[in-house]
């Protein structure tokens, strides 16, 4: 009796992940349950290219390859050439967990590929270090909807970032979870705040924060593309505590 088996191929996976929340750029695994999200892929695919898309990820499938044996070892080694797959959609988290987004990635058929999600307000934790809420606007009207916001210091030589992605109505939250407790010669940290966001995305439903770009911001008075704010640890920073009117950006 002859055995047959099928095989299907890889193009390429693309897996959801957490952006890291210094604002460094890098991801982490998502913690907890895995997010329960709706994917809308809106480009076609090529010819004998399927998308199956789960809870971790979507994988790029290829036709599948039909043997009248079970592969060996020198079959599985040969991978049928794929040409680059760019794969554009949305995806938003029904369950609120993460700001809903638009991608556009090209996984490689050999190495993960990986999309950041960014925690809703409603699923920012806030520990004991504390955090700053802020209402982020843009100087030629509107919420500055979708724009992140980072804050960083240094500390005995040693730095230190946060970072919170606004909502469609620009309101922030930037935990300052990892900071350590203020020395004793120290009452307040003095920092750097930065944005990065598109005047195009504002109101938009779902937005790209890939293409965010560092604008100059305000906080009651000249534009620069940064500005310093005094922040206590153990408090949540607002933008009446921190007497400012709050964060206006403008186009660089």
């Amino acid at each position: 009796m002859s055995q047959e088996a099928i095989r299907i191929p890889s193009a390429g996976a693309v897996f959801w992940a957490e952006a890291l929340p210094d604002g460094s750029g890098g991801v982490r695994a998502i913690a907890g349950p895995s997010p329960v999200l709706k994917v809308t892929l809106t480009g076609s695919l090529p010819k004998g290219i399927t998308a199956r898309t789960g809870s971790r990820g979507i994988v790029l499938l290829t036709s599948p390859m039909l043997y009248d044996h079970v592969p060996t070892q020198a079959d599985l080694a040969t991978v049928p050439p794929v040409p680059p797959i760019t794969l554009s959609g949305t995806a938003v988290a029904l369950d609120g967990r993460f700001h809903p987004r638009q991608f556009t990635v090209t996984p490689a058929p050999t190495a993960p590929t990986y999309v950041p999600l960014r925690p809703s307000l409603q699923s920012t934790r806030v520990g004991e270090a504390g955090a700053v809420v802020l209402s982020v606007k843009w100087q030629a009207g509107g919420a500055a909807s979708w724009c992140v916001l980072r804050l960083t210091c240094t500390r005995n030589g040693t730095s230190f970032g946060f970072s919170g992605q606004a909502d469609i109505m620009g309101d922030v939250i930037i935990p300052l979870t990892g900071l350590p407790p203020l020395p004793p010669s120290l009452t307040s940290d003095v920092m750097t705040l930065t944005a990065r966001g598109v005047l195009s995305q504002s109101g938009q439903a779902v937005a790209d924060p890939d293409a965010l770009q560092p604008v100059q911001l305000s906080i009651g008075g000249t534009f620069a593309a940064q500005q310093t704010l005094t922040i206590t640890r153990g408090q949540i920073a607002t933008a009446a505590t921190l007497h400012i009117p709050g964060v206006t950006l403008q186009s660089a």
